[in-house]
């Protein structure tokens, strides 16, 4: 919410937030239609991290209140020395982390026309 209350104040003083008042659009459409796009980078870059996080620390927390899941298999798998149970838990949260980062970069796509995954001709 911090970050997306700092962003939006610093477009609000940008140029073409200035230039779109200066064509008469209405302050809602200037704030949905320019503003969140420019905000939303950066927003969607920490919303991808705190997932990574959220799956990397769920070991933490399973183990910590002792509720069942993949974080305390994990954690009875080390105790166990069970390698294939290790390895397939790794592997998992490795096609997660990956997912996620594709999900975020295909959404930077969609917010920054300067991003697209086409090349250009030169």
């Amino acid at each position: 919410m911090r970050l997306a209350y700092a962003g939006t104040r610093e477009a609000l003083l940008q140029d073409f937030v200035r230039f779109a008042r200066a064509k008469g659009l209405s302050r809602t459409r200037i704030v949905f239609v320019h503003v969140l796009k420019t905000i939303m980078i950066p927003v969607v870059t920490v919303i991808g991290l705190e997932l990574g996080s959220m799956i990397a620390f769920a070991v933490v927390t399973e183990t910590v209140f002792a509720w069942p899941g993949m974080g305390k298999l994990l954690i009875e798998s080390i105790y166990r020395l069970d390698r294939p149970v290790i390895v397939a838990y790794l592997i998992i949260v490795v096609g997660m982390f990956v997912i996620i980062n594709l999900a975020v970069d295909l959404i930077y796509t969609l917010l920054d026309p300067r991003v697209r995954l086409t090349e250009k001709e030169a």
